[in-house]
């Protein structure tokens, strides 16, 4: 995958609870070359394989994860003396099965005060920046709904590229009908990757098929403002434990996959989520659809499965 130096930033207005610490576990892209759409029923051609991950995959689950195996984690640390050692168990245990690591470090952004920490990057970064199994830094998390401003994602990216100028940095942006907008705006000096969090899948509505609409537009302002940065989505795999969503059928989370690669463009897909205490159900806790998402992965790495029905 290319990484740009363009970046992305992302203010945001209204106040949401915290974010739960992520981790998280991204399949590499499988570079085999593309099936014809006619070839299988319900299946999309690509030109190039997509990437794939598996958020919240935890340590002792690295090894469990089944075929293809992921390509790359994303782990979030907060600073002490006790969690020194286990991130670099963690990068450990992720290069003996050949996975990179996207960390994350819970101390730079504080959500509930919208306030952000740059200078405890460096510290964080030297413990990871020379380990073989680094693949790069997510800076933020939503940012527009938990009034993390432009500014400050700028203090956060410099910080990063000051401490390591080797590694990617990634943003992850929702609020996707507000995309680009004085909202939840997006502009260079934030991140050489973004990651767009989207979850349409509901409770009263169904399959909320916003993609047509929203995706294009993401696409084209990235194209004009940070053109060449790379978009993956992060599609849904979980319920709240209060709130709309819940999770989607194994039909529903292919759907998330094939708009997300047909109308946003996107380079892969994170798939949300395999542990974390907001939600009550997810990957690990649900293997049918654990194995759905390994499908697409595994049968057709150039390809993405779809129904004819959607």
């Amino acid at each position: 995958m290319a990484l740009m130096n363009s970046t992305s930033p992302l203010a945001l207005r209204r106040p949401r609870p915290a974010i739960g610490i992520a981790l998280l576990a991204l399949l590499g892209a499988l570079v085999v070359a593309p099936m014809p759409a006619a070839a299988t029923p319900g299946v999309i051609a690509r030109t190039s394989a997509p990437g794939y991950a598996a958020w919240e995959v935890q340590q002792a689950d690295i090894a469990n994860l089944g075929s293809p195996r992921p390509g790359l984690l994303v782990k979030a640390f907060s600073w002490s003396t006790k969690t020194v050692k286990p991130i670099v168990t963690y990068l450990d245990e992720a290069a003996r099965h050949k996975q990179k690591v996207l960390v994350y470090f819970v101390d730079t952004v504080n959500y509930a005060k919208g306030t952000v920490a740059p200078s405890a990057i460096l510290k964080w970064a030297k413990l990871v920046r020379n380990h073989p199994a680094l693949y790069g830094y997510l800076s933020v998390k939503e940012p527009a709904v938990n009034h993390i401003t432009v500014s400050e994602m700028r203090s956060l990216y410099n910080a990063y590229k000051a401490a390591d100028k080797n590694h990617p940095v990634v943003a992850l942006l929702g609020d996707t009908p507000h995309f680009g907008t004085t909202a939840n705006p997006w502009s260079t000096g934030i991140a050489n990757i973004l990651w767009v969090d989207w979850y349409p899948v509901t409770y009263s509505r169904g399959y909320i098929g916003t993609a047509v609409t929203n995706f294009p537009k993401i696409r084209k302002y990235v194209a004009a403002n940070t053109p060449g940065t790379p978009i993956w989505l992060m599609v849904q795999g979980h319920s709240y434990k209060k709130g709309d969503k819940r999770t989607p059928s194994a039909a529903e989370l292919r759907r998330q996959v094939n708009d997300g690669f047909k109308y946003l463009g996107a380079a892969g897909v994170a798939f949300y989520t395999w542990q974390n205490p907001l939600y009550n159900n997810d990957f690990k806790r649900n293997p049918t659809l654990w194995a759905a998402a390994r499908a697409m992965m595994v049968a057709n790495p150039g390809a993405v499965l779809v129904d004819r029905n959607n």
